[in-house]
């Protein structure tokens, strides 16, 4: 099966909750979605999930086997939901974070649709002025171009803006399709770019969301950090919270766990070593990845008011060497004439 969409996740989880709360069993639950539900992706996943229970499997271990057609973080939350009697209000957070991850999801689709529309019709209008436009003034002065070759070039010329949206396009659906290549992207992007913050704000978010969840569910600390230290991808993040896991087994407290990563904010750091002696490190957790959400959407709003001038500016850069060169084969043929 394939990973469900955020609006199928949203609609399994809702399910499980509602008829958990009327007090169904897990294979009464799963039995109800298969036979209610009109999506088949959803029906598929919940006839897999009942025919799990019916052979003695949790439903928690199935969500663990699930989790990348569920969401990894959702299977976590749920059950750590599971194990502490809360799957209502952990199902009210996974919708939450459904939300809020569609929210992000349209705003940048928002964002970027206009500059990337305007840069693909540029980079078409650039070729076709640099393979044909162009080289119709180089000659027109001259000898002149049959309409033959002229439609020939003009065919070719097509054929090359067609290829080039090809190449970018499959190269995008490569990059992002491909594992591998989408690890290396977020690494390159969180090492090197500006865009780090936003790449490490989500994984921070679903983490700490993770981690706060697991440790009010009673799982001990460092099981709760080793657990959601899976939600990171990139080799920082995986590699800062590999020296966290090794202090606390090694008897380490937690402050100093987090400190030694060098990966987390001020505000977090400091939140955690008050929740560490108040005992409520859970909530600590929790208002952690609302600050870290505070934070992407603060820095989703700078990056969308740039975003559009400076796509702009390119297009206008473009459009200026174009006409630049326009007038230049103009006149400059005029010239050549005499």
């Amino acid at each position: 099966m394939k990973e469900l969409n955020l609006s199928e996740k949203k609609q399994f989880f809702n399910s499980i909750e509602s008829l958990y709360s009327a007090g169904f069993s897990y294979t009464e639950i799963f039995k109800t979605i298969e036979s209610s539900s009109v999506n088949m992706n959803i029906k598929q996943l919940a006839r897999i999930f009942k025919s799990g229970i019916d052979d003695g499997m949790p439903v928690t271990e199935l969500m663990m086997k699930y989790q990348d057609i569920v969401g990894k973080q959702y299977a976590m939350l749920f059950c750590a939901g599971d194990k502490s009697g809360q799957v209502e209000d952990v199902v009210e957070r996974i919708r939450e974070d459904i939300k809020r991850t569609e929210k992000l999801k349209s705003s940048l689709i928002g964002a970027l649709t206009y500059p990337v529309i305007m840069l693909l019709a540029c980079i078409g209008v650039f070729i076709f002025c640099q393979s044909f436009f162009f080289k119709i003034f180089d000659v027109m002065y001259t000898a002149g171009i049959c309409p033959t070759s002229k439609l020939v070039l003009f065919a070719g010329t097509v054929v090359k803006i067609v290829i080039v949206y090809a190449l970018i396009f499959a190269g995008v659906y490569y990059i992002v399709t491909n594992k591998k290549m989408f690890a290396a992207l977020m690494d390159y992007i969180v090492e090197k770019t500006p865009l780090a913050s936003f790449i490490n704000n989500i994984y921070f978010i679903n983490f700490f969301y993770v981690l706060g969840a697991s440790y009010n569910a009673g799982i001990p600390i460092m099981e709760s950090v080793e657990l959601a230290s899976s939600l990171f991808k990139t080799k920082q993040s995986t590699l800062a919270m590999i020296r966290a896991n090794n202090i606390l087994k090694d008897g380490g407290d937690v402050t100093t766990a987090f400190i030694s990563a060098q990966l987390f904010s001020p505000f977090a750091l400091s939140q955690i070593a008050t929740g560490e002696k108040t005992g409520r490190l859970g909530h600590a957790f929790n208002d952690i990845a609302k600050d870290y959400e505070n934070q992407l959407q603060n820095f989703l709003s700078t990056f969308i008011a740039w975003l559009q001038p400076v796509t702009l500016l390119l297009v206008g850069i473009i459009v200026a060497y174009i006409a630049v060169t326009f007038y230049k084969k103009l006149y400059g043929g005029m010239f050549n004439m005499f």
